[in-house]
């Protein structure tokens, strides 16, 4: 199995959580499905926001680095 190589966007998970709140409100998914993907996206977000850290460090260091 090939890994996906898109990441989603803090935007993206936002709107996923959007999207989730109105299936729920329309009754298209259940309390317990809602909350399994709120808990997955939270949990994504949070990665993401690591992830923009962890580059922004980098950056940070290559130009750092540059200086010397």
């Amino acid at each position: 199995m090939e890994p996906n190589t898109k990441t989603m966007s803090a935007a993206e998970v936002a709107a996923m959580l959007s999207q989730t709140m109105r299936d729920l409100s329309e009754r298209k998914i259940t309390l317990r499905q809602a909350s399994a993907i709120s808990r997955m996206a939270l949990a994504l977000a949070k990665v993401i926001e690591v992830a923009d850290l962890n580059d922004r460090v980098a950056f940070i260091e290559q130009t750092l680095k540059k200086r010397k």
